[in-house]
């Protein structure tokens, strides 16, 4: 009985094993003609040009509304004595969007100087995180408030922290902070 799987089944793997790397073979060569024969043909596509008009007075309604609420969001995580309570651990997704929120405002932001502003507010939020560092997001609070009272031209508690180069003419607070 042992003979007779010798004789049948070594033959047998033989055959199919060859029969296996034939069609392999042939059907990778047929693959790469059809793909030579599909490939587009290289040739220059016509140029669209759309007129879209961009209203600036939206942008900057969206960029002064997104730094209001930005300003709202910093009130709650750390304003009016919650900086004493405020726990990096459970607010990490709060500060994620924060910092995702700025990085898009400056995108789309046109004033160099609130450009500048956002983008200390943004490297305050980032070493803060990195740090858990408290003083951190306060820096960014000072700069989101003050920002936010100079664009949407509401004095909120009449103080300005000095921390933006839009509202106090410099941002030595900031950067050192950041530095």
């Amino acid at each position: 009985m042992k003979k007779w799987i010798l004789i049948i089944g070594i033959p047998l793997i033989l055959v199919l094993a060859s029969t296996g790397v034939y069609f392999t073979l042939s059907n990778s060569v047929k693959d790469s003609d059809i793909v030579k024969q599909q490939s587009p043909i290289k040739e220059k596509q016509p140029v669209v040009q759309v007129d879209v008009e961009v209203d600036e007075s939206d942008n900057i309604v969206l960029t002064n509304d997104a730094i209001k609420d930005m300003h709202n969001t910093l009130n709650n995580l750390v304003g009016w004595g919650g900086a004493e309570k405020f726990s990096f651990s459970s607010n990490k997704a709060k500060l994620e969007a924060l910092y995702d929120d700025i990085e898009l405002i400056i995108i789309y932001e046109k004033t160099d100087s609130i450009k500048s502003d956002l983008q200390n507010a943004l490297d305050a939020l980032e070493k803060a995180m990195n740090e858990e560092d408290i003083n951190g997001i306060i820096v960014v609070h000072r700069i989101v408030h003050d920002l936010d009272g100079y664009l949407n031209k509401d004095p909120l508690d009449g103080k300005i922290w000095g921390y933006t180069e839009t509202v106090s003419g410099n941002a030595k607070k900031a950067l050192k902070y950041i530095q």
